[in-house]
């Protein structure tokens, strides 16, 4: 059996398995990629040689597990977010595409890009939202804040592979109770999952992400309420709050945040139409 055919045999497997067409390919190419130790140009270039058996029980082993519902990115360890490459443990969430709206939006709020900036990242998880800004934002300083300290070890490594870590700070601690000093903006993808729709979620994330970063309490809200009391005397006159939000919140957050004497400036929504985005000013 050649590579090629051996990856066209994994896709089938995982599109058996309920996974649509397109999907399983994509997710046939990354296993592949990981079990032979090929790059994506290097697998294309060598899917004629013939597959070792090693690399047959390999895949083989993989495609379990990714039946099992185990995501490709837990599999693998890694997955890309904003186009850099993050380390995923069973300690941080998966970054997904989704979030990549949050940065976008940040970035784009940004009228000098080299202009010194210092922020904090408030549930940093594997770091890839504070990473990712960094990356583009060359003279940047982040205070990154967990409370679980597997997660900072995930994030530490994720700064130092995307060449950050010497910009960053991370720090143990929960919600904003830790930092000190001013921002000049905070940013946050806080745990905003209803708590009895978690065992709703799609497997892959109601059994393999940390339940910490899903459960936002009874109504979802319970980490804006606590985002909202606190940023306010961290920023800098005129600084932001920026968090991502869930489906169908975006209301019920925008009148927690005037209540709280916030400025509501914007809801950014994501290629589906959905609410994804609040940024929010202090008055």
């Amino acid at each position: 059996m050649r590579i090629r055919e051996l990856i066209h045999q994994t896709a089938m497997k995982l599109a058996d398995g309920g996974l649509e067409k397109m999907e399983a390919a994509r997710d046939a190419r990354l296993l592949m990629q990981h079990a032979s130790g090929f790059d994506r140009a290097a697998l294309i270039s060598r899917e004629n040689e013939p597959a070792s058996p090693e690399l047959v029980e390999r895949i083989r082993a993989m495609v379990e597990r990714r039946a099992e519902g185990e995501p490709v990115s837990r599999i693998v360890g890694e997955k890309e977010f904003f186009g850099l490459r993050f380390r995923v443990t069973p300690a941080v969430l998966d970054p997904r595409p989704e979030t990549e709206v949050l940065v976008d939006r940040v970035l784009a709020d940004q009228g000098d890009r080299e202009a010194p900036t210092v922020f904090a990242d408030i549930g940093t998880g594997s770091g890839a939202i504070a990473v990712a800004l960094l990356a583009n934002l060359p003279s940047a300083r982040c205070v990154a804040v967990d409370i679980s300290g597997d997660a900072l070890d995930v994030a530490a490594t994720n700064a130092r592979a995307n060449g950050v870590d010497e910009r960053v700070d991370l720090v143990r601690g929960d919600f904003l109770t830790s930092l000190s000093g001013s921002f000049d903006f905070i940013v946050s993808n806080p745990p905003y999952i209803v708590r009895e729709e978690i065992a709703m979620l799609a497997r892959e994330v109601r059994e393999y992400d940390p339940r910490a970063a899903l459960d936002g309490g009874a109504d979802g809200l319970d980490a804006y309420r606590v985002l909202l009391a606190q940023a306010g005397p961290l920023l800098k006159p005129g600084g932001r709050l920026y968090v991502e939000i869930g489906a169908g919140q975006a209301k019920a957050i925008k009148t927690l945040a005037r209540a709280g004497g916030w400025h509501v400036i914007d809801a950014v929504t994501d290629l589906g139409g959905n609410e994804r985005v609040l940024v929010v000013i202090a008055m």
